[in-house]
């Protein structure tokens, strides 16, 4: 059976950024087309932005999307306003490729990143028409599963769930299709009994008290399931980069970090694994960033050559390389030298604590002479940033560390002699679930606010500091949700019935959502019994309780553990299939960039585009930034600006109104020699995305033809169905007699009046088409449609609008 895609096209023109539904992004992969394929679609439940940057997604997307018999789609949790109109309109949410409904896909996987999201599930799962409690799914619905590190404790959300993975994906997402596929046609409790037998799976309704232990993903330092051609999106990521995990794991062993003890064993990507596919997506889709990341990428075996390999080849492609999770202690000359010319222009420094003892106390292997050692690293290579993170209501913490935050900052501008841009980040600390600090009470709210105010009040002299701090309420419920049982769902459940959605959001963060319910949630921020059972210790991460029940009294003795890198430290976890694996030392080629081409002199083209369909929906910013990507791989000698944000000399013409397509817009390009106009149009056809379409390219050299106030006005063509024909004619005969039509328009929150009839140069009606000749300033076409014949933003968006040509 063929599923059907939506129609939302009606809506798209009334949300903020349209472009977030409507897929085109490059690398997608539209597969999902009838019910013969097993349809996956993976939910992220938080704002596009944010989602499709995230690896994880796009790791399981490209897997799926390899196997046989099996499809699958993306979405992410509609904006509010998005949202507003899908229930106004009785559309269910759907997956952005196909525009599928998610009820009707086999499987609904969500991503479990933060606890600050978990509304945003229910919201979506409202959206979608699919119930909330999985006890009220029967068979009609998909199965709905969860995995991510935020489900390591599945109990505050086992009421939502089918399923819900332990541990890493990439091998057992197959497993799911797999076992989906032989299920087909079966009753939703047959479907879940053979899932059950999936290790690492657990499903609530089955496994009532029993253990789960971890999935890990042992061959993930081989290259067989890693993603192809990341997804390129048309509007502006959070983290706009090529990303490379290169280590997955981390071998430190602070005592507060989740991600440390859920991701154990460290295991490595060999560097040539690393840099071929990243040199071929640099090159072929033109990203301008590349990340490598990791829980803590400077501890790689290999980073230096594989820093020294990728820094001279991505000179050439003008694309900057980023070490996102740098430590501190780990920096020598060599890995400054190859900071430099990676264009670093500021240090990023995680004390967590102020004093020694309390360091030693969370085993952050950081020491005071480290931090200032790297302020002054910054300072003589000219770097102009310092980023400092730290917690504040960590274990034994007394009122001496908090001061001794203060006392570092200070040593820090000491050195610095004021001449550095100090940027802090206090976070409250949330005792997680399998770590040491697990049996640890959360601080008092009271208590966290006034440490926040020693710590302010003590460095508001200073104007070239900036602090920030988390919402304490937010932090708190990240620490209900995340040593929470079942009970806690139904407290998920309330808050989003009272309006809780987009709680990692300032702007739509309200604990009053959660202050309503009758459950007493501050209990779960009390410590824990250290001799009694926890009511997550039934699902096995591979790390002993008894290993981190030493660590929590060492800590009390602020005695630190080494590196499990240079001593194991009997975690528990290691067998003869799960254990470290580290890249091999290998002697990488360190190739030679070509020359520059020299920028004497640059020659300007202009070439004519059209954007049409569902291109009319992506802003004319975004526009601008993808053919600074795309031009950038084009076959064309791209001239360039200096500085140190380089990027290619390029312009857009007027920008044009979301929902209207244009027919002959143009892109003026700076070369550095001259090209013949077909080559150029030949090279640059080859590079651009569907939707997209050159017509001509023409030279460009006269400047004031480039200036971007040359052109005065643009004829555009509103397309409208027949009978609509007499009301266009009757308002425009009205409009022709009247000696002036104000309207008013608000920009920045200042209301400011117009005279239409001074803005537009002509129209008329003909064959149900409106003609308008009018300024590129101060009016747009959807103001005209609404103050002239009657058509508010809503109904117009059913008209196909279209900008014909702009004129001097």
């Amino acid at each position: 059976m063929e599923l059907r895609p939506l129609e939302i096209d009606h809506v798209l023109p009334l949300v903020e950024k349209p472009a977030r539904y409507i897929n085109h992004e490059l690398n997608s992969i539209n597969k999902v087309k009838d019910d013969s394929d097993i349809n996956f679609c993976f939910a992220f439940p938080d704002v596009y932005e944010v989602g499709v940057s995230h690896l994880g997604i796009k790791i399981l997307y490209s897997i799926l999307n390899k196997t046989n018999g099996c499809a699958a789609d993306r979405v992410y949790c509609p904006w509010p306003d998005m949202g507003n109109l899908l229930t106004e309109e009785k559309i269910p949410l759907f997956g952005i490729e196909s525009r599928v409904a998610v009820k009707d896909f086999d499987v609904v996987g969500f991503t479990l990143q933060s606890e600050l999201t978990f509304t945003n599930i229910l919201y979506m799962l409202d959206l979608a028409g699919i119930p909330i409690n999985r006890d009220d799914r029967n068979d009609s619905y998909p199965l709905v599963i969860a995995g991510g590190p935020s489900a390591s404790n599945p109990l505050p959300v086992s009421m939502f769930f089918d399923a819900i993975l332990i541990g890493e994906g990439e091998e057992a997402i197959v497993e799911i299709y797999e076992v989906v596929k032989k299920t087909k046609g079966l009753s939703k409790e047959e479907k879940l009994r053979e899932l059950s037998s999936i290790a690492g799976l657990f499903v609530p309704s089955i496994h009532k008290d029993d253990s789960i232990k971890i999935r890990k993903y042992n061959d993930f330092h081989t290259s067989e399931s890693m993603h192809d051609n990341q997804l390129v999106p048309w509007i502006q990521p959070v983290h706009n980069r090529y990303t490379a995990e290169i280590m997955r794991g981390c071998s430190r062993g602070c005592r507060f970090c989740h991600a440390g003890y859920f991701y154990r064993p460290v295991r490595e990507r060999n560097p040539e694994d690393i840099i071929k596919p990243l040199l071929e997506e640099v090159g072929k889709y033109g990203w301008e960033e590349a990340a490598l990341v990791s829980l803590s990428s400077s501890d790689y075996t290999c980073i230096k050559d594989v820093l020294i390999t990728l820094s001279g080849s991505l000179k050439n492609d003008r694309a900057k390389l980023s070490l996102p999770s740098l430590r501190v202690d780990s920096l020598d000359d060599d890995l400054i030298n190859l900071l430099n010319r990676m264009g670093s222009k500021g240090l990023t420094i995680a004390p967590e604590a102020g004093s020694q003892r309390l360091r030693d106390i969370i085993n952050k292997q950081l020491t005071e002479k480290d931090i200032l050692d790297g302020v002054k690293i910054a300072l003589a290579n000219g770097w102009q940033l310092i980023k400092l993170y730290f917690m504040i209501g960590l274990p034994f913490e007394t009122d001496e560390d908090i001061q001794g935050i203060v006392d570092i900052v200070e040593k820090i501008i000491a050195i610095s002699g004021k001449k550095l841009r100090i940027n802090i980040t206090v976070s409250p600390f949330v005792p997680k679930p399998f770590t040491p600090f697990q049996w640890a009470p959360m601080d008092t709210r009271e208590n966290l606010i006034r440490k926040v105010y020693i710590i302010k009040n003590a460095l508001k002299r200073y104007r070239f500091i900036k602090m920030k701090y988390h919402q304490i309420e937010s932090s708190m419920l990240e620490g209900v949700i995340t040593r929470g049982d079942k009970s806690i769902s139904e407290w998920i459940y309330s808050a989003y019935k009272n309006g809780a959605k987009f709680d990692g959001w300032d702007e739509h963060f309200d604990f009053a959502n959660w202050e309503k319910s009758d459950i007493d949630y501050m209990s779960y921020l009390n410590g824990r019994d250290f001799d009694s059972d926890l009511v997550w210790d039934r699902f096995d991460i591979g790390v002993k309780k008894e290993f981190l029940a030493e660590e929590w009294t060492k800590s009390e003795q602020a005695a630190t553990t080494p590196d499990c890198r240079e001593n194991c430290t009997l975690c528990g976890l290691c067998d003869s299939v799960t254990k470290p694996v580290y890249s091999r030392d290998t002697k990488l080629e360190v190739p030679t960039p070509p020359l520059p081409v020299e920028q004497d002199e640059t020659f300007y083209y202009r070439f004519y585009y059209g954007k049409t369909d569902y291109l009319q929906y992506v802003a004319h910013l975004d526009v601008l930034r993808m053919f600074h990507r795309l031009l950038r791989v084009a076959d064309i000698p791209l001239a360039y600006t200096q500085g140190f944000n380089k990027h290619p000399k390029i312009s857009l013409s007027a920008p044009l109104s979301i929902g209207v397509e244009g027919e002959t817009e143009f892109v003026d390009v700076a070369l550095c020699y001259k090209m013949d106009t077909e080559k150029i149009k030949e090279a640059i056809s080859a590079v651009l995305p569907a939707g997209i379409t050159i017509s001509h390219v023409e030279p460009a050299f006269d400047k004031k033809k480039r200036s971007m106030e040359y052109f005065n006005y643009e004829y555009v063509e509103v397309y409208f169905p027949k009978e609509l024909e007499e009301h266009f004619a009757q308002k425009l005969a009205h409009y022709n007699q009247l000696d002036e039509l104000i309207y008013s328009r608000i920009r920045k929150k200042k209301e400011k009046s117009y005279n239409l009839k001074m803005l537009v140069e002509s129209m008329k009606v003909s064959d149900n088409t409106l003609y308008v000749k009018k300024t590129l300033q101060s009016v747009s076409i959807f103001d005209i449609l609404e103050h002239v014949f009657g058509f508010t933003r809503e109904k117009a968006s059913a008209f196909k609008i279209v900008r014909k040509r702009l004129e001097h």
